[in-house]
Parts: C-alpha cells; sequence; structure tokens
C-alpha cells in the first residue's frame, strides 16, 4: 500500500519524441518507490493519443499512481531561442514555466528529464530543504568549462547545474515573480543561450540554488576516464557513481541509439523489458563487441571521451 499522506509530485516534459523513453522512465520510478504515492505531472504542447494511453497505463493501471496530464500552447515558447541543429526540443523550455501551468495547489515537484533512470528511492531527494530557494540541482557533468562562465556573466567560481532533474520550489517561483525575470532575460539577452533553458536557468537563479550530491543525477560525463567537471567534483563521483540513484543519460548517444556504450545502458535494459508497449516494441540497447572493446582499451590509454569500464558493476554500483 502506497503512503499517500506526503506524495511526491513528479513533472516531465515530455513530446512524442521521447514518449516511450519516458514509459521507461516511469517504470524505473515506479518499480524503485513502491511505498510511496507517486503523482506525475505531464507537460506537453501535444501527445498523440496512443502516448497518452501508453503512459496513463504505466503509472496508474499497472503501478497505482496518479497522472495528469496540462497541456499548453506551443506559442509559448516562440520567445526562446534554439541552436540550429540541437538534438534538445524547445519543450525542454517547458519547466520554466511551470509555476504558471500547474496550479498554485502545487508548492514543489521535482522535476526529471525523459532520458534518465530512477535506480534507488527519491524521498530524500523530494525532502530536501528549499527555504528561500528556487531549486536543488547537481552540477553539470561539464561544469569545468570556463565558457558559459563567461558567456552568461557568472563568476568565476561558480558551479553550474545540470537542469535534467531538479527540486523545485514553486511558491518560492511565484513569490518572487521567477518566470518573469527568466523572460526578462530572454527579451534582453537571448544571444548568450546556448544551452536552452540550462543556461537561462543558471543565470537567472545562480544566487538561489542548492547543489546536490551528484548521485541524484549521475551524467554520463561524470563516468568517463576524462570528464569535463572541475576537479574537486571527480573526486566525489568515484564514490558517489556506486550510490547512484538517478542515471541520466545526457548527449547525443542514448541507449535506444545503435552502440550506445553507457554502462548503464544495461540497466535501460532491465527497465525496458518491465514496460509493456504496443508492437513493435524498442529495440533493446546493444553495443558491437569490437567496439566495446576498443572504449576499454581507448579509456585505458586514458584518452578523454571513453567510459572508465563497461558496466555499472564495475563501477562498484549494484542494482536493486
Amino acid at each position: 500500500m502506497r503512503n499517500s499522506i506526503d506524495p511526491i509530485e513528479i513533472v516531465c516534459n515530455v513530446d512524442d519524441k521521447y514518449a516511450r523513453q519516458c514509459a521507461v522512465m516511469f517504470t524505473s520510478l515506479l518499480e524503485n518507490n513502491p511505498d510511496d504515492m507517486i503523482v506525475i505531472h505531464v507537460v506537453t504542447t501535444y501527445l498523440m493519443p496512443c502516448n497518452r494511453t501508453l503512459l496513463s497505463d504505466v503509472v496508474q493501471r499497472k503501478y497505482g499512481c496518479r497522472l495528469v496530464f496540462h497541456k499548453v500552447d506551443e506559442t509559448l515558447l516562440d520567445s526562446c531561442p534554439r541552436r540550429q541543429g540541437d538534438y534538445v526540443s524547445t519543450t525542454a523550455y517547458l519547466r520554466c514555466f511551470l509555476s504558471a501551468v500547474l496550479p498554485v495547489s502545487v508548492h514543489k515537484v521535482l522535476y526529471l528529464d525523459s532520458d534518465l533512470l530512477v535506480l534507488g528511492k527519491i524521498r530524500a531527494l523530494w525532502d530536501v530543504d528549499l527555504t528561500d530557494k528556487a531549486l536543488a540541482a547537481v552540477e553539470d557533468s561539464g561544469s569545468g568549462n570556463p565558457e558559459p562562465l563567461v558567456r552568461l556573466r557568472l563568476p568565476d567560481n561558480y558551479t553550474y547545474f545540470n537542469s535534467g532533474v531538479m527540486v523545485m520550489n514553486l511558491d518560492y517561483w511565484r513569490d518572487n515573480k521567477v518566470l518573469r525575470k527568466l523572460m526578462q532575460y530572454l527579451n534582453g539577452f537571448s544571444d548568450r543561450i546556448r544551452e536552452n533553458d540550462q543556461d537561462l536557468l543558471n543565470v537567472c537563479l545562480w544566487k538561489s540554488r542548492i547543489l546536490l550530491p551528484l548521485r541524484w543525477n549521475m551524467q554520463s560525463g561524470f563516468l568517463m576516464r576524462r570528464p569535463g567537471c572541475r576537479p574537486y567534483a571527480l573526486a566525489r563521483s568515484r564514490e558517489e557513481v556506486r550510490h547512484t540513484v538517478i542515471a541520466h543519460f545526457v548527449g547525443r548517444k542514448k541507449p535506444w541509439h545503435n552502440n550506445c556504450a553507457n554502462p548503464f545502458a544495461s540497466e535501460y535494459n532491465r527497465y525496458l523489458e518491465m514496460t509493456e508497449f504496443a508492437e513493435p516494441r524498442p529495440v533493446k540497447a546493444k553495443i558491437h563487441p569490437l567496439l566495446s572493446r576498443f572504449h576499454s582499451v581507448m579509456a585505458w590509454c586514458g584518452i578523454g571521451g571513453y567510459y572508465c569500464h563497461p558496466s555499472p558493476k564495475a563501477y562498484g554500483f549494484e542494482a536493486r
């Protein structure tokens, strides 16, 4: 029996491109949090009826939790810049509008991207203290790159965060008119924005965010031999990966793409098997043995851009 006294409120931006991946993410979330009532808010500009049914079947029919759809007009995103050819859709900006899209009865949410897995209990993440803060997030795996700080005019010692996993204090957003501040920045400095909403949130909320341990958003970059994060984060990542709760498949290569070498792709396959789909089923993640061997050799040689190990277990992670 799920505890409904203090439900955990999840929100996701979903479109038809990522609906099936989102179903796998929901499966991992609900499998690993059987004691908590989970309320999932899906914010979308459009979602085909078959994909709405897919997500409803996972959340409500299979796991007995609640799913709420919030449809927004796509013209809401007209002023949001996007790089030509970017694999990230402008719907990513929808997380900037959550304080206005969701009812005022929703005071706090845990935002999750669709391209991740929840591999453990998230109650401790949900309970993080956000008093007088807008959000809590994990630093970006490319935080060692000074370019965003220079471009966005942020302090040299600032730690740039990843917006794929965030606990958001919507009451703070509403009381401090955060959405208006975001739109004002876009109107005046849209040419500085390269990483979509992530840049926008970092530059506008850098004084009102809390940094979380890496286990809550273990991005692909933290698993590589020479990640792009700050040195102190690299030292922490070697221990944190063993306690990963959320594995995030950042970058262009995802487990549903051919020859994805991400070590957590095997975990993705495990939850894919638990998810019910109408035929044809999504394909499992797989990598050619020779390519896998090549990655291992390059990582052993200390060359950047390659994963230290081929599987989560080799990092010390044990599946729940």
